[in-house]
């Protein structure tokens, strides 16, 4: 009896071990067949020419300084730091200070106000997308219609990229306002009151009482709109040109990787898009360094 119990014991033990990989193993498999081959099998491809049917023939770096000598992509990396000089920072400024306000109205308008501002980010990206093109339409477009003018939103270069930052800001306000309504649950009232009460208005107790407390929810949120805008690619592309991939003075980075992979130029677009993630790496890592989050 007793060595059956102690088999019993040794049986169930070694159920409980696995039966936490069982439950997590269809994430395992989809992880493995949908992103890390496909990550690794895309670095294979960065270094030989290979137009989708044939033998691949290795090139080593030619198809990196290929894409750096590419002049639309410069414009494209030019591009992208615009839309996060112009769009990422602002919104990130603005929705911090409407979550500030908000939070500080009674419930019953913050229950109104609050669907409000984040209904726009439920919309799908083609959606809204599409939306502001009607918006921003030469011809038929809203602002036009209303104003009684034929401003070129979407054809004047001058203008293009504009419209694609006030889309951006748009539909990302309401995500970075939850965000930052949430993070302000973590700052106490009885923190700031007596910070107030010790003589401190309401700029100095936010400045140096709930923006400190914050520090790690821009951190993150710096993070993610950065890495959402330098790999963005719907937004400029559906609003300026329908669904090519947009004309040089708007084209994101990832419009060159799609540009080569359509042309069948596998190879360029693989090493296209390890150039993105590079890029998305350092600039992460030099805003984990300004944060001084470096651990």
């Amino acid at each position: 009896m007793g060595t059956r119990a102690v088999g019993m014991r040794v049986v169930g033990s070694a159920r409980d071990r696995l039966a936490p990989y069982v439950f997590i193993s269809p994430f395992i498999v989809f992880f493995l067949v949908l992103f890390l081959f496909p990550a690794l099998y895309s670095l294979v491809l960065s270094v030989h020419r290979y137009r989708g049917f044939g033998p691949m023939v290795f090139v080593g770096l030619n198809n990196f300084t290929s894409v750096f000598r590419y002049s639309v992509f410069w414009q494209a990396v030019r591009n992208n730091l615009f839309y996060l000089a112009f769009s990422a920072l602002p919104v990130i400024v603005f929705s911090f200070l409407a979550a500030l306000a908000v939070r500080s109205k009674p419930v019953s308008f913050q229950r109104v106000i609050k669907p409000m501002i984040f209904l726009p980010h439920m919309m799908a990206v083609m959606a809204a997308t599409l939306v502001w093109r009607v918006i921003f339409s030469t011809n038929y477009g809203v602002i036009n219609a209303v104003l009684g003018t034929r401003i070129p939103f979407l054809e004047r270069p001058g203008l293009m990229r504009w419209s694609v930052v006030i889309l951006m800001f748009w539909r990302s306000l309401g995500w970075f306002f939850v965000v930052y309504l949430a993070g302000l649950t973590t700052v106490s009232d009885d923190v700031r009151e007596a910070a107030i009460i010790d003589g401190a208005n309401a700029f100095q107790a936010t400045v140096r009482i709930v923006i400190p407390i914050m520090k790690p929810i821009f951190l993150f949120t710096f993070l993610n709109e950065t890495i959402h805008t330098l790999k963005i690619f719907t937004e400029p592309t559906i609003l300026i040109s329908g669904w090519l991939s947009g004309p040089p003075e708007t084209k994101p980075i990832m419009g060159i990787m799609v540009d080569y992979v359509r042309s069948g130029s596998f190879g360029r677009g693989a090493a296209a898009g390890w150039i993105i993630f590079l890029g998305i790496l350092v600039v992460s890592l030099a805003q984990l360094k300004l944060f001084g989050r470096s651990e």
